[in-house]
């Protein structure tokens, strides 16, 4: 697992150390289609985008709002409290027998395998029947209401109520009738909320779900160990370091919070608000895009106004400008500084975070700027947590 090098700043930054762009990056899946017979399941003058100033600009190619940070001294706009022997309290977390098992057999059901049922022809609950059907409404098909070859777990509920429990008792090969209605309320198809239909299903195979035995054979021929003993001892390992990985994220959180807490912030730096109510609008804009929508679009569907979400921005950009704030007061009290060994360390380091094969390839990618912002950010929470003590 890959340890976060900031815990508590720019969480939700899509700018972050690569920018608005370039990044390596997983798209969503945005495939939203659905059967028609499936089941549905403290803020301030500056929150108005008026006050934008000169140095924000729009990206053409993506959309993204770029602001520039102006320079400034931290401690003309904040005053630390103590942030040295800060004592904290962290829950201890222990891996005991059942998490180890736990742990199997959620890999076991990972392995698992679909495999069609060769000694039985009759549908049962719990069943992955593979269907074709055709719904039809006054003796004509509707739309959204026929499929082919499509695998349906029976039990499952993903279809309307009646769907699923008329398969059970159906045998491989038989085509039947199911008489169903429509739930009263249908948001998917409104034209069909309520009313009667008739589905027409064959049912083309019966599959079923088989986990694997944990064996001598199964741990050493899938997941290379040569005992059961030595996986369970590797599961154990994980699940520990997991835990130290928790507690260490929840000591710093901790820690660095009370830090945040007792700074007492006169104002903020313009461009420092500016930049934290973009980044939290870039972090939607490209979460829209994802679905193929635009920003203006995605708002109204998540139920959120403009106006709303201009505050919940300005409240977002006032509590991150305050943690930067605090990590360059503190750069400054301490006279922080990177060295040449330090920058290319660390480079080296986020580089493989980042997932890049080579530090090169990162750094066609990366904004300087921002990577020395980071480091020099982690050596202060170095820094705070090796001066502070646990209650």
């Amino acid at each position: 697992m890959k340890k976060r090098i900031l815990l508590l700043v720019m969480t939700m930054s899509l700018i972050g150390i690569l920018g608005g762009c370039g990044k390596k990056e997983d798209k969503a899946n945005t495939d939203t289609d659905t059967s028609d017979i499936q089941t549905e399941d403290n803020t301030s003058a500056r929150d108005s985008e008026d006050d934008i100033v000169d140095d924000i600009n729009t990206n053409t190619e993506t959309g993204l709002i770029v602001v520039e940070k102006e320079d400034y001294v931290a401690t003309d706009y904040i005053t630390l409290g103590n942030y040295k022997g800060i004592e904290y309290t962290i829950q201890k977390l222990e891996v005991n027998d059942d998490d180890v098992e736990d742990a199997i057999n959620e890999e076991l059901q990972a392995n698992s395998e679909e495999k069609e049922v060769t000694d039985r022809t009759v549908v049962e609950n719990g069943d992955i029947v593979n269907i074709d059907y055709e719904g039809l409404k006054d003796g004509v098909a509707f739309a959204g209401g026929t499929a082919a070859g499509q695998d349906l777990v029976i039990g499952s509920g993903s279809f309307i109520p009646g769907f699923e429990e008329g398969l059970i008792g159906a045998t491989v090969g038989q085509t039947i009738d199911l008489d169903i209605t429509f739930p009263e309320v249908y948001n998917q198809s409104p034209d069909l909320a309520g009313q009667p239909v008739v589905f027409k299903v064959t049912v083309n195979s019966i599959k079923e779900v088989v986990v694997p035995e944990l064996t001598k054979e199964y741990v050493k021929d899938t997941l290379g160990f040569d005992s059961i003993d030595a996986y369970r001892d590797d599961v154990r390992k994980e699940l520990q370091d997991a835990n130290e990985e928790t507690m260490d994220n929840e000591r710093v959180e901790n820690i660095f919070q009370q830090i945040v807490d007792a700074a007492v912030v006169s104002s903020y730096p313009q461009t420092l608000i500016d930049f934290y109510k973009a980044d939290l609008k870039n972090y939607y804009i490209q979460y829209a895009s994802y679905f193929g929508m635009d920003y203006a679009g995605f708002l109204e569907v998540s139920g959120i106004t403009e106006e709303e979400f201009d505050v919940e921005a300005v409240s977002y950009a006032e509590a991150m400008a305050k943690q930067e704030l605090v990590f360059n007061g503190i750069v400054e009290a301490e006279g922080l500084a990177l060295t040449d060994e330090e920058y290319e360390t660390g480079v080296a380091k986020i580089a493989t975070d980042y997932g890049y094969a080579t530090t090169e390839g990162f750094l066609a990618d990366a904004e300087e700027n921002k990577i020395r912002e980071s480091l020099l950010w982690q050596k202060v929470l170095d820094l705070v947590v090796a001066e502070a003590k646990e209650k």
